[in-house]
């Protein structure tokens, strides 16, 4: 089947983009041609309208037109229909990926919480985008690596060894070392004692007392357990946790300090903090350093960050990401000066935006932290609610499964940069732009393909909306292309919002079970199945699971 954006590519020597025309009489794909210029021709008008001339007229199109500067492609149907519906049953869970990974190793941090809390909403959208990321990236062939860095050391952990060492027993749960967490910090509000005990205890581990190192590890990981189960409810899930500990008891911040000090950027302040000189760097700061120690010499955050951005680079180079809310953009800007002073590039980053709740920004401070667990347990009862109250029977295995759907779908559907307010009826509606609405689609589509057999008939279809539904089916490797180059989950949302929305028209309008004429029907049946095929794919890249029936 013909991909437009190769053909472009073999005459222009580059990529372009495909785009969907707003208007019927512009073609059924468009390509703009302001990034195709070059030295030689820089008008995308008139290069447009040297590529009409170059470009081989296929089978699937009837013309090809330049309108200014953009390149029109006008489908036939009747051979597209008949192509497209072949490629996705030949390639079925695999229809959309052109192999662009190639098997290449790729690596993705995210999410990586403080071991002394619960994830939050706002946090698990960092750990949503970073799950996108590596279906995404598996989908097209990639053999992805998730990383988790674990902070099993610093003043936070030493309060949380502290609290557990004070009052622990046996077959501590992940919520009571959190309770006892908040204890001891309270306590230390008018016993210096407690401070005093932290700090003693984590100059014992950096010094490389073994019994220390042990105790912290311990009480982390059982932290950690519990941080992932809770995001293992939504399938996300780790391959490689590495802890600040392994840079600290080994020789990798020694050697960082004593190489930055041969590149005269490492100071010591008057406090005897050392700390790194990131003057010509674009840092939007005040001051443009970092500081790495504390004054007695043991690691702060950054010089241990540095120390783990280096471990994963060598791990590799090439394809190696990183998921960090906008608040840490100017903080990875710094680490990545420091990498760059030791001759090592930077994680690619991917930000994003807070998350708000109905309208209140949620933060531990600000009194309005919802905790992800407690998040997903009121979606899942809301959703109970609601299907009890349309008398629907549905297994908890599904409801879990849509309760995923709606949480992600929701979390995912605004672009990176922008604010997520999380509506919660919004979000559960059996309308709209929903998870729920495009679950309940898919068992539409179930539900008429149960209802009768698939046979061999030539291809054919009658209804503008057939044709709408057979454009979208053919542009998904492109929505997987343009999402390779953005990392932008809101391109694939509103792609699957927009082919359900054509999906519910074709269900209103369009005749199936009944349709005498065999060959029409067939045609119906085979692209319902294409439609199926391609919403589950795409929803597979989301992390979100489809049901049967509802």
């Amino acid at each position: 089947m013909i991909n437009i954006k190769e053909e472009i590519k073999k005459i222009m020597g580059f990529d372009c983009n495909v785009e969907m025309p707003k208007k019927d009489n512009m073609g059924d794909f468009s390509v703009p041609c302001f990034n195709l210029t070059n030295e030689e021709d820089k008008n995308p008008v008139s290069v447009a309208a040297k590529l009409k001339d170059q470009i081989k007229l296929s089978k699937y199109f009837t013309k090809v037109e330049n309108m200014g500067p953009y390149l029109n492609f006008f489908v036939d149907y009747d051979v597209l229909g008949k192509e497209v519906l072949e490629e996705v049953d030949k390639k079925k869970e695999q229809y959309g990926s052109n192999n662009q990974g190639n098997n290449e190793a790729l690596v993705i941090e995210h999410t990586s919480i403080n071991p002394n809390a619960s994830p939050h909403i706002g946090r698990s959208r960092n750990a949503l985008i970073g799950d996108f990321l590596k279906r995404l990236y598996k989908f097209v062939n990639y053999n992805v690596e998730t990383h988790y860095f674990v902070n099993d050391i610093g003043k936070q952990i030493a309060f949380l060894v502290v609290g557990v060492n004070k009052y622990k027993h046996d077959n501590l749960t992940f919520n009571e070392i959190l309770d006892l967490y908040v204890r001891i910090n309270e306590e230390a509000k008018t016993n210096e004692n407690i401070e005093k005990e932290a700090f003693e205890i984590l100059e014992r581990l950096e010094n490389g007392d073994e019994e220390a190192r042990n105790l912290f590890k311990s009480i982390t990981d059982m932290c950690v357990k519990g941080q992932t189960d809770i995001l293992g409810d939504l399938d996300i899930n780790y391959d490689v946790f590495t802890h600040e500990s392994d840079f600290v008891f080994g020789t990798d911040v020694e050697n960082i300090l004593e190489r930055l000090n041969k590149t005269g950027k490492l100071k010591e302040d008057e406090t005897g903090r050392y700390y790194l000189d990131l003057s010509g760097y674009d840092i939007p700061t005040k001051e443009p350093v970092l500081v790495l120690t504390r004054a007695n010499k043991t690691s702060l955050y950054p010089l241990r960050d540095i120390a783990y951005s280096i471990y994963k680079m060598n791990v590799n180079e090439k394809n190696n990401f990183i998921v960090l809310g906008e608040d840490q953009i100017t903080y990875m800007k710094q680490i990545a000066a420091a990498l760059d002073i030791l001759g090592y590039p930077a994680p690619k980053l991917t930000s994003y935006s807070f998350v708000l709740l109905d309208g209140g920004k949620m933060s531990t401070r600000g009194g309005t932290l919802v905790l992800l667990e407690d998040f997903i347990k009121e979606t899942n009862n809301m959703l109970k609610e609601s299907f009890a109250e349309r008398n629907i029977v549905i297994k908890d295995e599904d409801i879990n499964k849509i309760t995923g759907a709606c949480i992600k779908f929701t979390m995912l559907n605004v672009s990176k940069d922008k604010c997520v307010n999380f509506n919660w009826e919004k979000a559960t509606s059996f309308t709209g732009e929903s998870g729920l609405y495009i679950l309940y689609s898919i068992v539409r589509i179930n539900s008429i393909l149960n209802k009768n057999e698939i046979k061999d008939t030539e291809i054919k279809f009658t209804h503008d909306i057939e044709h709408k539904i057979l454009k979208d089916l053919y542009n998904f490797p492109n929505i997987v292309d343009s999402l390779l180059q953005n990392n932008e989950p809101a391109t694939l949302t509103k792609y699957i919002f927009n082919l359900t929305q054509k999906f519910s028209k074709f269900y209103e309008e369009v005749n199936v079970n009944n349709e005498e004429d065999e060959a029409l029907k067939q045609s119906r049946l085979k692209l319902l199945l294409a439609t199926k095929t391609v919403l589950t794919n795409a929803l597979g890249i989301l992390g979100i699971s489809t049901i049967e029936k509802m």
